[in-house]
């Protein structure tokens, strides 16, 4: 197609009808194709419409098979949907993946070649396939109960009522159907907030009780000081600070909806004057800004904004913030670590560099979660990485 001819209009209907006849194997062939010529008509063109109509239907030819099983034999002419199906083309559209695997999945995933490449190199191809999948997925909503002021069980009752369906699994929790979560009434009384089960592990693997102070440094929107005030039974006190003092607002603003009485919020200004006042500090709770390479099923647009040159900026700002928290720690004060990257160079690397230049610290335990799809046991998750660490 002569890109410069085709209007954006009709360029976003070719998406739609492409995707859909590649991905949407369940949707007749001619549903898709009316629908598409019908929103062209609508748009006041029947040459357009007509366009549209020649385009996927050519689609629509080349494809032998909207859905089946993936071959080795014939891997170059299936675009992958899941680990178990494919669309099946008449010729090999697809690179080799066993010769240009960076490549293969690139085109196949939609993921930049450069990212890919890291991947390939860290976690090698079957693992990198399984993190393309997850990246691609339709993410579960994951609700964390306030069981300071219900129970699960009767939350779930609640939420029934308002005929938002909650589908458990262990302690995870996933609204599996309902209308918008932020006008239901369970949600404006503060009976549970939404965070990824990989978020809310890294609060688990801190572990605070309710006797301790804890500060969390980049605490906007406050998904981690509301995980751990609940954890704590909303004793002991939270001070939730961050960079941006617009976001910080959301942070009260979720406090206040979830009934919280130990979050307090420190503006950045008065950070370090408030820190020196204290007689304890238990644990400080830097979630930093990163690269978002485990939630981007989440945030699609991420993987475009990653190269080499960014991520070394970030990581700059993680040790910085690093650098910061050991300044203000006090003996026996826990570091928290957090990042949704499954990068080694925001990760482990980073954690190993801020061992040798403060060996005040050391290392209790770290974790690093890969993004999966949903198995028998557990619901699909984000990536993302832990560290603990304790000042001697």
């Amino acid at each position: 197609l002569d890109s410069d001819r085709v209007k954006p209009s009709q360029w976003n209907l070719l998406r739609i009808g492409v995707y859909e006849l590649v991905y949407a194997p369940k949707t007749a062939d001619y549903a898709i194709l009316n629908e598409a010529v019908q929103l062209a008509r609508q748009a006041g063109s029947k040459k357009g419409a007509g366009f549209i109509n020649a385009v996927l239907r050519n689609v629509q030819r080349a494809i032998e098979d909207r859905q089946t099983t993936p071959e080795a034999k014939r891997i170059r002419r299936m675009v992958p949907q899941t680990p178990e199906s494919g669309c099946l083309f008449n010729d090999a559209i697809m690179p080799d993946p066993d010769t240009e695997a960076v490549q293969y999945f690139s085109v196949a995933f939609s993921i930049p070649q450069p990212l890919i490449a890291e991947w390939l190199k860290t976690f090698g191809k079957e693992k990198t396939r399984a993190i393309c999948f997850a990246s691609n997925r339709s993410p579960s909503v994951i609700a964390q109960p306030n069981t300071l002021h219900t129970t699960t069980v009767d939350w779930i009752d609640q939420l029934g009522d308002e005929d938002i369906a909650i589908e458990q699994r262990a302690d995870e929790f996933r609204i599996r159907r309902g209308g918008k979560i932020n006008t239901s009434r369970r949600w404006r009384e503060g009976l549970f907030f939404i965070q990824d089960t990989t978020a809310a592990n890294a609060i688990k693997t801190l572990s605070p009780t309710p006797d301790w102070t804890v500060l969390d440094v980049c605490a906007a929107p406050g998904g981690k000081c509301m995980a751990s005030a609940v954890r704590m039974r909303d004793k002991g006190v939270i001070l939730a600070s961050d960079a941006d003092a617009e976001r910080l607002k959301k942070v009260r603003e979720n406090a206040q909806r979830m009934r919280l009485q130990s979050i307090e919020i420190v503006p950045p200004s008065r950070l370090e004057q408030t820190v020196q006042k204290l007689k304890r500090l238990d644990a400080i709770v830097l979630d930093v800004p990163c690269s978002n390479t485990g939630v981007l099923a989440r945030r699609v647009e991420a993987r475009w904004r990653w190269t080499p040159e960014a991520v070394a900026n970030l990581r700059r700002t993680q040790q910085q913030l690093l650098h910061q928290a050991a300044a203000l720690a006090h003996r026996k004060t826990k570091i928290l670590y957090s990042t949704c990257s499954i990068q080694p160079e925001e990760n482990g690397e980073q954690i190993q560099a801020f061992l040798t230049q403060h060996n005040r610290f050391t290392l209790l335990t770290e974790k690093l979660t890969l993004p999966a799809l949903q198995s028998p046991d557990a619901f699909d998750h984000d990536g993302g990485y832990a560290a603990v660490l304790q000042s001697l």
